[in-house]
């Protein structure tokens, strides 16, 4: 027998368990998808979970004072769809049987990590959300819903979990629900050698409160839930095995391990339904139905007479937040241009203009550089102190930030973060998730002014041919102020989607022809040619001055350049084909200066020559190296030009 004995259980809700346990196995088996050890055992905490607690209205799922649930443990998502479908969300037992784990939004289902540890990054973030939110409208009370998130033993092996799990300890953030599947199963067997941590002392240690249950026994679960949600801090409600309960007589069972027809006719028969693929009691689902409906029927209709009660301002203000809108009507920026100013430097008082256009826009540095905290003036430090405050110090926690970004966007919340682009590869799987559910983050990169390029070893070289890589991510690489304020104009119209801005730390020198408005383009000519054509030399960022000083000694030798600033390459590539023409002619020799890869060039110059990029030539290391540099590559050019 596949099972152990089961423990007795009150009849009604022991035949909606069984049935949501049967409707999981077809799931799996069907999608060779999933986790049978961890998605049975946890089937009576998240029965208990939505039958008893979790906010929620199936009818508009979209509900903004819902309780938001988060997978960090996606080998629990076909359990998941079981209860939503025992729930009465709109999903169909045919779609069922097509649903696979992507992007795609499910009614119901805020968000699924398919990596290890940051679904609870993302849960902090959906909390932090909520804390600014319900201080925003704590008048009405509007908003003050809990985040539940999943995971299991594998979560806090990465270092991610201790980042965000320490920053919602020290913000104290009670209002999110950490459901921990201590399932030793699910970890291989030669990494319970390498991994052997006493669970509580670890959450305990990040100022988190804990209550460890049996997780068959649905009074325990119960109680653990009504207790979390009364803390005074984030719970780790810590779920244990019981041998004596019902589980898998295996010590160990692989993701996409399929049962054998003869297995789960047997399982089917120990939870007493029917044997036949995705047929489901309609008794117990309309059983569970009305255990959700009763309990949330009266308080969905106070909320609804409470928002029908409000000024059309605050409708507004709620209804961008439902629709996921975090654009701006009005995208003038303000900003007064300062000869001291380093791009990023204007950057911080551009963010800080925009603190004043909406109330839902945040910011955060992971960056441990108190003078950039401290350059906002309107935008305060978020702490337990002031839940009203936007501005997040995330403390050198490099590889949360991103995906608790994505939590705040999960939340209503638009938000920017700043870190050093040398932890970019920290970044790049949570910005993945923020382009398959096309969050609005914004994430500023900086480059260091005193770090040079030495061939491909360089992060540079490495990470913005990564960044440039990802689907659906808009990368912009201003080289002034007029570029970063066309930059932050188009963003603050976008209603969703991420971008990253790359910023170098120079002084800013704002260009003649630079442009504000031609940035939607992605690219336009930021130095005509006088008379005829001789070449173009495409550049961006900071890169642009080195282009210009290359000209300059080009021009002196009687060659006649056009240079193009791109910033956007994505965008570039967008625009219509007059208009690349007409920038771009056809027949004449493009050259590309970059300080990164030829990765992302080779589709605008004929020939591997014309790309003046550190995998193809050498480059100069440090400012006494500049002026030969720009020689020989000036030289270069002439040379292919002729």
């Amino acid at each position: 027998m596949l099972f152990n004995k089961k423990e007795p259980v009150i009849d009604a809700d022991s035949k909606i368990i069984d049935n949501i346990k049967a409707l999981n196995i077809d799931i799996i088996n069907t999608k060779h998808n999933g986790n049978f050890d961890i998605s049975l055992g946890l089937a009576k905490t998240l029965y208990t979970l939505y039958s008893k607690h979790v906010r929620i209205n199936p009818k508009n799922p979209n509900w903004i004072n819902r309780d938001r649930v988060i997978l960090s443990s996606s080998s629990a998502y076909s359990l998941l769809l079981s209860i939503l479908f025992m729930s009465g969300f709109n999903i169909s037992l045919d779609s069922l049987k097509e649903e696979k784990k992507s992007s795609k939004k499910i009614p119901g289902i805020d968000l699924i990590s398919n990596n290890f540890s940051e679904g609870l990054a993302m849960a902090s973030g959906v909390a932090i959300g909520e804390k600014y939110l319900h201080e925003y409208f704590k008048v009405n009370n509007l908003c003050n819903f809990y985040t539940y998130v999943i995971c299991t033993d594998l979560d806090i092996i990465k270092g991610t979990s201790f980042e965000s799990l320490s920053l919602a300890g020290a913000l104290k953030l009670n209002k999110l629900i950490i459901l921990f599947d201590n399932n030793k199963n699910v970890l291989e067997e030669n990494d319970t050698d390498v991994f052997n941590v006493d669970v509580v002392k670890y959450f305990e240690a990040l100022k988190l409160n804990t209550i460890t249950v049996d997780k068959n026994n649905l009074n325990d679960i119960d109680n653990a839930i009504s207790k979390a949600k009364s803390a005074d801090t984030a719970t780790v409600i810590i779920l244990n095995h019981d041998n004596n309960h019902e589980r898998f007589e295996n010590n160990y069972v692989e993701n996409d391990y399929i049962l054998t027809e003869k297995e789960t006719t047997e399982v089917k028969s120990e939870l007493g339904v029917r044997d036949i693929p995705f047929t489901v009691s309609n008794e117990a689902r309309d059983s569970m139905i009305e255990m959700i409906e009763a309990r949330m029927n009266q308080e969905i209709d106070n909320w609804d007479n409470l928002y029908n009660s409000l000024k059309e301002e605050t409708k507004m203000e709620l209804d961008k937040i439902r629709s996921n809108d975090f654009s701006l009507s009005n995208s003038n920026i303000n900003y007064e241009y300062d000869e001291e100013d380093t791009l990023d430097k204007a950057c911080y008082k551009i963010l800080d203009s925009l603190c004043e256009k909406s109330p839902f826009f945040m910011i955060g540095t992971s960056n441990y550089d108190n003078d950039i905290i401290n350059s906002f003036k309107n935008y305060k430090v978020f702490s337990k102190k002031n839940y009203l405050a936007r501005n997040i110090n995330y403390s050198l926690r490099e590889s949360a930030t991103s995906s608790i970004q994505n939590g705040l966007a999960l939340a209503g919340i638009r938000n920017y973060s700043i870190t050093n682009i040398k932890a970019v590869n920290k970044l790049i799987s949570s910005i993945h998730i923020a382009c398959d559910y096309n969050l609005p983050n914004t994430y500023i990169l900086l480059e260091d002014d005193n770090d040079f390029i030495d061939g491909l070893d360089s992060t540079y070289t490495n990470e913005l041919v990564s960044l440039r890589s990802i689907p659906k991510l808009e990368i912009y690489r201003p080289h002034d102020a007029n570029e970063l304020i066309g930059v932050f104009k188009l963003l603050t119209t976008k209603k969703t989607g991420p971008a990253c801005i790359i910023i170098n730390k120079k002084k800013i020198e704002v260009k003649e022809n630079s442009s504000i408005t031609d940035i939607k383009n992605g690219a336009y000519i930021l130095k005509k040619e006088n008379k005829n054509i001789d070449a173009i030399i495409i550049s961006s960022g900071s890169d642009i001055d080195l282009a210009l000083a290359i000209n300059t000694d080009l021009e002196e030798k009687g060659f006649d350049i056009r240079i193009i600033s791109m910033p956007s390459i994505e965008l570039y590539l967008k625009t219509e084909l007059e208009y690349k023409q007409e920038l771009i002619p056809d027949g004449v020799k493009v050259f590309v200066i970059e300080n990164s890869s030829s990765y992302s060039w080779n589709g605008f110059v004929s020939n591997d020559q014309y790309l003046i990029t550190p995998d193809k030539v050498t480059w100069y290391k440090n400012d006494n190296e500049l002026d030969e540099f720009i020689k020989q590559v000036s030289e270069k050019i002439e040379n292919l030009i002729n």
